[in-house]
C-alpha cells in the first residue's frame, strides 16, 4: 500500500503472470531487478523466481555493478494493463497467500539463486547468493500475523527490508511503502495508515523516539537488528508498548538470519551456545568471535570463514556475563589505545544508559603517542543542561568502563548520520 494506492496480494500474483508470459524469453537466465517501489519490486519477485536461473536485487546504482550481459529490469506497476486483471475485492485469504508464494519455488524445476548485495564500506558491493527457502526461514504466518500493518523502512533490495516484505507476503499482511526520505513525514503517514508492525535499526528507532510521534503509531510488533540492541533502548520500547512483541534479530547479507532473541534482554542466554537456537548452533572461538552453525548452506565466497566443523565466523566479538552472551562489535571496528583495544558499541551501550542521552558515536581521534584516543559524539534532550550530562557521562564511565576506554573527549552535537542503510555512520568521524 502507498499513499495513494492499494494492491491485494491476488493482484500481485495475477500480475506476476502477466510479466512471466511477456519476458519467457528470461526462462532460465539471469535477471537483474531493479527496485522502483515495494510492490512493483514484490510482481518482479513473483514472476521470476523459480523462472530466471539468478535474480539480482539492487537499486539503479548497484546495477551497475552486475555483469553487462545480464537482462536489467525495472518494474512499474502502472506499466500492466489493468484491463486484463481482475482485482479482487475481498481479501486474500492467508493459507492462499502462503502457498502462492510458496509455490513459486515448488511448482517449478528452476532453483533460483536471490543475490544481495553486502552494505559495506567501501569498494565495489559484495554479492552473496541465497534461496527462497533460507530467505524464509524466520517467517511466519498465522491469522495474529495476517492482521498486522507493517512499515518498511529499510531498502527493500537489501536484506533486511527484503524480510519485511517476504514476512509481509507469506503472512497475508498489509505492507505500507515509506512515501518520503523525511523520517518525521513517514512516520505520520505510518500513523494515518495505522501501522502496527516495524522493523528498524537501534539508529533508525532512537531517531524516532526523538522525533515524538512514535507513540502515534499502535505498535503490536516491534524489530530490532543491523546493529548491536543495547539494553537502554530495549527497556524504553518496553516502557511506550508494554504489550508489544519486541525481538532482536540477529542476521547478515551474507549468512542470512541466525537467530531471534524475544525476551526483551539485550544479548542472548548462554544455555543457547550448548543447546543451540531453532535450526542453527552457536560457540564462542578462542577469539571471542561469535560463530554460528545454520541448517542452510551459506555462500561459496564464505569458505575461509567457515571451520571444519562448517561454523562461520561471525566476525562480531562477544563476552559471557550473568548467564548472557553479550556482543561488544564487529572484530574490525575496535579502536587501538596504547595496545588496548577499545569496543565503540560497549562504550556507547554505556553512555546510552544515561537519563538524557537520545544517541551517541564513540570513535577513535589520531594521535601520535597512543595511536587514537576514544571521543564521544552525544546527542542529548533539548530540554536538558549539557553540563550535567556530560557530568553524568563521565561519572557512569569511570564506574563501568576500564581506563583507556573512557573517552577523554565528550562532544555535544544536534545530530548523528544514518546510512542509507539505518546504522550510524561510521565512515564521517572527525
Amino acid at each position: 500500500m502507498t499513499a495513494s494506492q492499494s494492491f491485494s496480494l491476488e493482484w500481485l500474483l495475477e500480475s506476476a503472470k502477466l510479466w512471466r508470459e511477456e519476458y519467457r524469453h528470461l526462462k532460465n537466465k539471469p535477471l537483474a531487478l531493479i527496485y522502483t517501489n515495494s510492490a512493483s519490486f514484490s510482481v518482479g519477485l513473483l514472476a521470476f523466481d523459480g523462472f530466471c536461473s539468478d535474480l539480482y536485487l539492487c537499486s539503479e546504482e548497484l546495477a551497475e555493478s552486475i555483469e553487462p550481459g545480464y537482462q536489467q529490469l525495472s518494474i512499474t506497476i502502472s506499466s500492466v494493463s489493468e484491463q486484463h486483471i481482475k482485482q479482487s475485492k475481498r481479501a486474500t485469504k492467508l493459507v492462499q497467500a502462503s502457498s502462492n508464494l510458496a509455490g513459486q519455488t515448488h511448482t517449478h524445476t528452476i532453483a533460483t539463486r536471490w543475490w544481495l548485495a553486502s552494505s559495506g564500506t567501501s569498494g565495489q558491493p559484495k554479492w552473496f547468493s541465497h534461496s527462497l527457502a533460507s530467505l524464509t526461514l524466520s517467517t511466519k504466518a498465522s491469522p495474529a500475523l495476517s492482521a498486522l500493518c507493517w512499515a518498511n523502512l529499510y531498502q527493500v533490495y537489501r536484506y533486511a527490508g527484503l524480510q519485511v516484505l517476504l514476512q509481509a507476503l507469506t503472512s497475508g499482511a498489509t505492507l505500507v511503502d515509506g512515501s518520503s526520505e523525511d523520517l518525521i513525514l513517514n512516520v505520520k503517514h505510518y500513523a494515518t495508515a495505522r501501522v502496527s508492525a516495524l522493523s528498524a535499526t537501534p539508529s533508525m528507532w532512537r531517531q524516532m523516539l526523538m522525533t515524538n510521534q512514535l507513540l502515534s503509531l499502535p505498535l503490536q510488533r516491534i524489530t530490532l537488528g543491523g546493529e548491536t540492541v543495547d539494553q537502554p533502548l530495549l527497556d524504553k520500547l518496553s516502557e511506550l508498548y508494554p504489550n508489544a512483541s519486541i525481538r532482536h534479530i540477529y542476521a547478515s547479507t551474507e549468512a542470512g538470519v541466525g537467530f531471534v532473541v524475544a525476551d526483551k534482554l539485550a544479548g542472548f542466554p548462554v544455555s543457547w551456545l550448548e543447546q543451540g537456537v531453532g535450526s542453527a548452533q552457536l560457540v564462542i572461538d578462542e577469539s571471542e568471535h561469535l560463530r554460528i552453525k545454520p541448517s542452510h548452506k551459506l555462500d561459496a565466497q564464505l569458505e575461509a570463514r567457515i571451520d571444519e566443523k562448517g561454523y562461520l565466523d561471525t566476525q562480531d566479538q562477544v563476552r559471557i556475563e550473568g548467564g548472557r552472551v553479550f556482543f561488544l562489535g564487529r572484530a574490525s571496528g575496535v579502536i587501538n589505545v596504547g595496545g588496548n583495544k577499545v569496543h565503540p558499541e560497549k562504550v556507547e551501550s554505556v553512555i546510552l544508559s544515561v537519563s538524557g542521552v537520545v544517541q551517541v558515536k564513540v570513535y577513535g581521534q589520531s594521535n601520535s603517542v597512543l595511536g587514537n584516543l576514544v571521543v564521544a559524539d552525544i546527542v542529548i534532550n533539548s530540554h536538558l543542561d549539557w553540563s550535567n550530562i556530560s557530568r553524568s557521562v563521565r561519572e557512569r564511565c569511570k564506574l563501568a568502563l576500564q581506563r583507556f576506554e573512557i573517552p577523554v573527549k565528550l562532544r555535544q552535537i544536534d545530530s548523528l548520520v544514518v546510512s542509507p542503510t539505518g546504522k550510524l555512520s561510521r565512515s564521517d568521524n572527525v
